[in-house]
Formats: C-alpha cells, sequence, structure tokens
C-alpha cells in the first residue's frame, strides 16, 4: 500500500528523536526496527553466505536474470547497518529489477575504524568474480554512507587493477566527511534522518586518526577519468547530504565521468526505501538507468520483470 511522503516523514521524525538519544548499540537495533517498517516483497527471499569471513546473503526475487547481480553496499554512517535493514531498501529495488543482490555486513565504527569497510568490500567484490560473474554484469549500488563508501571502493579498485562493474548507483551518497557542505546547515531542521552533529560523531568514530581529506574517506576530493562506471546518483533537496551529491555530480562530470544526478524535490534522506509514489518513481528510473548500462555492454537490451512490484 503507497502512503502519503508527509506520514512518513513524521513517522521518520518521531523515530529517530528517540533513537539518537540511545547508546549505539540500541541505536543499531532501533534503525533495524525503524527500517523494516516498511517491509519486503513477498515475491523475495534471501539465502545466507558462508564462505566469506563477514555475515552475508543474497537477496533473491522469483523472477530474475541469472546472469546479472546487483552488489549493495549498506549505509548507517559507517557505525550502523545489517544484513536485516539492508533488506528494507535492497529487496524492492532488486524486486522491481530482476537483479538478485549481494548484501554484506563490513566491519562498522567505533569498534573498527578506516580503511577496514573498504577492504571488505574488496573481499565481497572478489568473491562474487571467483563465482563466474562478469563484471560487466555487475551493479553496484551504495545507500547514504554506503554511497560514499562505492566511490571510495572505485578508486581503490582503480588503484589495484580491478576490472570496474557494469555502472554505479548512488543514493544520497556521503562523500564529504569534512561536514562543509552549507546544506549541513541549510538543512539540518528539514531533514528527519540525518543531522550534522549525528555525521560529525560518526565521522570522528571512523576515521580515527586519519584526515578527512584523504579521498578514500571522503571520495569528493578522490581523482577519477573515464575508466570510471557510468553514475546515476539520486537525492532529495531537503537533506543534509543533499550538498555532497550536488558536488560529487561536478567533481565526476568534470573528470569525464558519464554521470547523471537526479533531485527529488521535497525528499528526505533515503527516500527510496519507503512506500511512497516518489520511491516507486525512483526506482523505475533505477531500473532503466541499468538496464541502459546492461545494454551497452552486451546488446541484449531489457530483462522484464513483467509489472510493478515496489
Amino acid at each position: 500500500m503507497i502512503v502519503k511522503s508527509e506520514v512518513v516523514e513524521r513517522t521518520i521524525r518521531t523515530a529517530q528523536h528517540i533513537i539518537h538519544k540511545m547508546p549505539l548499540d540500541n541505536q543499531r537495533s532501533g534503525q533495524t526496527v525503524l527500517f523494516n517498517v516498511r517491509g519486503i516483497p513477498k515475491e523475495v527471499h534471501s539465502e545466507p553466505i558462508k564462505d566469506l569471513s563477514m555475515t552475508a546473503e543474497w537477496v533473491i526475487p522469483e523472477v530474475h536474470d541469472d546472469r546479472k547481480i546487483i552488489f549493495y553496499i549498506h549505509g548507517g554512517g559507517y557505525g550502523m547497518g545489517d544484513l536485516v535493514s539492508s533488506r528494507a531498501l535492497i529487496s524492492p529495488i532488486a524486486n522491481y529489477c530482476g537483479l538478485k543482490a549481494i548484501s554484506f555486513e563490513y566491519r562498522l565504527a567505533p569498534e573498527h575504524h578506516f580503511p577496514a569497510p573498504i577492504e571488505d568490500c574488496a573481499e565481497a567484490y572478489l568473491y562474487t568474480l571467483s563465482l563466474g560473474y562478469e563484471p560487466k554484469n555487475i551493479v553496484m549500488l551504495g545507500d547514504s554512507a554506503g554511497g560514499g563508501l562505492m566511490f571510495a571502493f572505485v578508486q581503490y579498485m582503480k588503484q589495484h587493477r580491478y576490472e570496474m562493474p557494469c555502472c554505479c548507483v548512488a543514493l544520497s551518497p556521503w562523500t564529504d566527511l569534512t561536514i562543509t557542505s552549507e546544506t549541513y546547515n541549510e538543512m539540518d531542521r528539514a531533514d528527519p534522518l540525518l543531522s550534522a552533529d549525528v555525521l560529525e560523531k560518526f565521522a570522528e568514530d571512523y576515521m580515527d586518526d586519519d584526515s578527512p581529506l584523504n579521498p578514500l574517506i571522503s571520495p569528493v576530493f578522490g581523482s577519477y577519468d573515464e575508466t570510471c562506471p557510468p553514475v546515476l546518483i539520486q537525492v532529495g533537496d531537503k537533506e543534509v547530504l543533499y550538498g555532497d551529491s550536488v558536488r560529487m555530480n561536478e567533481v565526476l562530470q568534470k573528470c569525464g565521468v558519464d554521470c547523471k544526478l537526479e533531485v527529488y524535490p521535497n525528499m528526505f534522506h533515503i527516500f527510496q526505501l519507503w512506500r511512497i509514489k516518489e520511491a516507486e518513481i525512483a526506482i523505475d528510473f533505477i531500473d532503466d538507468f541499468m538496464q541502459s548500462k546492461f545494454a551497452l555492454k552486451d546488446g541484449d537490451g531489457k530483462f522484464e520483470t513483467g509489472e510493478k512490484l515496489v
């Protein structure tokens, strides 16, 4: 059932007012409960992966293209996020796009610091390649901190000469841990999910003694070229991370990367997670973007799932 975005926004704001006052362990479980209010499509199930050093799973729609996958990197400020909370976002996207997704729990701060999550991404990516998936058939998708981590990992991949995926999708990526964009202040009260104070604490815990100017921590300061896969960035215009998305798009385009920025009016952080009309529209655009890039790689066109399943 589709609900009004205003109702969802009020629910998030009320819950986050409580969650942000909790100790970190309780914040983690609170976020999982909040996100799973959305539920997952009945057509999707998960299967555990036991071949990695971290907890991981496949998210599998009933109807999917066995050749292609989504490599999903969850958000949570580098300090929160697990498989259960991740399903609320990746399940409807995987279901609508007709693709199975690999989802994994990279190490979190403050127990673990940079570069642990990047190393975990590398382990998971090499694992997918070991299963026979071709890079041209892999879409990388990250939300919030996971979107920033995705861009950091793209730089890591270039440094280590990994084959790049077909394309990348970033949902409200956190790309600048200096926390200096004007929208951190301008949208601090407008964004129901995130605030500058919360992000400053997450950044401090993740970086430890390293610098926020390190491009593997703040990928907006990174160097990119034509070897970078095509990118789609989606963001709402009332997010504290709105400025991060705009700047990341500018950086990528100046470096010659095929990058598209979609801005959704009056939308809040990771609105794609919820059962709202705007999420349906955004996920449809994600599907169009993925399928168009797949078609450019192998010329076989779009894999049809048959109906809207968001």
